[in-house]
């Protein structure tokens, strides 16, 4: 994979200027960055946690959480009404992608270009005495996080195998530049886990802006839910939401605010002037002034077309006749959440049916999404069924996390339990649910293994 250093330094450049570093020309001076361990960038804890902050710009900017995420993994699942869509966004819809490409190629090349930095900040901890564990937390936690991103979209999910040997991504652990070979399934989890492992106990737990003790663990809470790891996952939720840390907003919109949502655990936040994130999400789904790209089947749109559920008017069914379309992303600004506490609840719940113990606790994060969607006009009984406790869960899933790139990975985790969800027919595991690798990475090594490609027939 070839790195782009002259756009990497411009970026940690622009990172220089709003963290109110004012040396850009002397940044600009320095060698690029495969030898910047050397050069005057990184020689002190300033430069190095300027090129941290480098790798937020990367994870929050349109090809990442600003947009790109989101709308790769949606196309590829079963809410959008993707029939008439055409070039990259046709293809990935229909399941069959290729090794060209540039949509999905960008994402690819980011995430692995924030990895880097992050790798970066890692080889460079020598000079960070102040910051250094906070640091070595930040770089590790956004390493763990661009790696799963990554496996979660271009390899077979966690449990397709017994042993989880099936091919998963590279594990790009250091900034050497080297021919790409593929990590297993498996391989590249324990490195996410591990790595989120010692985020959690090196990363502060206030720091407004970066990711905390907080984020590590609703992250790792995230993982084990995506590997059907039950128990983990509880005791990962369970620790984020008994905290105390975080409060569920009594108005489910607010969590695309521009403020800080009391829900936030991990967000990218919007800097009026400076920084502005979710542009893909606004290019993509913003309905109030066009049709959006991208609109929602009826069927979908039949579970959250029930009396009284307030959350309806995240959509609009009138202004474009025939088309259903969110207005969830219908702002100027706001900030993208990417881990927040009606998740957290969620994975609670599920986990706790799916282990069949504290189903009071289970009942009580259902219940609190219910009455909020409701208008407290909904709610399950005290004495609820481990098995009603997780349908609920999962249908709440299905509409709160609607258009922040979840479903996808809901279809192919309740795949590897045995059911088939997909509402488009498919089978969890068939070769059109994952991308393709991109060409410069067959360039890169002609060993390299892709995807088998042929859709999902």
């Amino acid at each position: 994979m070839k790195i782009n250093y002259k756009s990497l330094a411009k970026g940690v450049c622009f990172l220089l200027i709003v963290t109110g570093i004012t040396s850009c020309e002397k940044f600009l001076d320095a060698p690029p960055l495969n030898v910047i361990t050397k050069g005057e960038a990184l020689k002190d804890e300033a430069g190095v946690a300027a090129v941290m902050n480098s790798a937020y710009q990367i994870l929050g900017g349109g090809d990442a959480f600003g947009g790109k995420y989101q709308v790769l993994s949606e196309l590829m699942a079963d809410n959008i009404q993707g029939n008439l869509l055409s070039g990259d966004y046709g293809e990935i819809y229909n399941r069959k992608t290729s090794v060209f490409g540039d949509y999905k190629n960008g994402f690819y090349t980011n995430i692995y270009q924030a990895n880097y930095r992050a790798n970066t900040v890692l080889e460079n901890l020598g000079v960070t005495a102040a910051k250094r564990d906070d640091l070595e937390g930040q770089a590790r936690f956004v390493r763990a996080f661009a790696h799963f991103i990554a496996v979660r979209l271009f390899a077979q999910p966690y449990g397709t195998t017994a042993d989880n040997s099936q091919l998963g991504v590279p594990l790009r652990t250091t900034t050497a530049i080297d021919p790409a070979t593929r990590a297993t399934v498996k391989q590249v989890y324990d490195q996410v886990i591990t790595d989120l492992k010692i985020a959690e106990t090196k990363l502060n737990d206030v720091n407004p802006g970066y990711p905390t003790k907080m984020a590590a663990k609703a992250l790792l809470a995230r993982v084990y839910f995506s590997m059907n790891d039950f128990a983990n996952a509880y005791n990962y939720s369970n620790q984020v939401v008994s905290s105390g840390k975080f409060t569920f907003e009594s108005d489910y919109t607010k969590r695309f605010s521009e403020g800080l949502s009391t829900e936030a655990i991990f967000q990218i936040i919007n800097t009026d002037g400076s920084y502005s994130t979710g542009g893909g999400l606004r290019d993509n789904f913003r309905s109030d002034f066009n049709l959006p790209t991208l609109r929602f089947t009826p069927a979908f749109y039949s579970f959250v077309n029930t009396t009284n559920d307030v959350r309806k008017a995240w959509f609009n069914t009138v202004k474009y006749p025939g088309e259903i379309v969110t207005t969830k992303y219908n702002k100027e600004r706001f900030n993208v959440p990417v881990l927040h506490l009606t998740e957290m609840k969620l994975i609670r719940a599920e986990s706790a049916a799916e282990l069949n113990t504290n189903l009071n606790v289970a009942v009580g994060d259902i219940n609190d999404i219910l009455n909020r969607a409701y208008a407290g006009t909904k709610s399950i009984p005290t004495n609820s069924s481990a098995a009603l406790i997780k349908a609920n869960a999962r249908a709440e899933r299905l509409i709160e996390m609607v258009a922040e790139g979840d479903r996808l990975y809901e279809i192919k985790r309740i795949g590897a339990k045995g059911e088939n969800i997909d509402r488009r027919g498919a089978v969890w595991n068939c070769p059109g649910l994952i991308l393709q690798f991109p060409v410069s990475e067959m360039a890169s090594n002609t060993n390299f293994q892709r995807n088998v490609e042929g859709g999902c027939n």
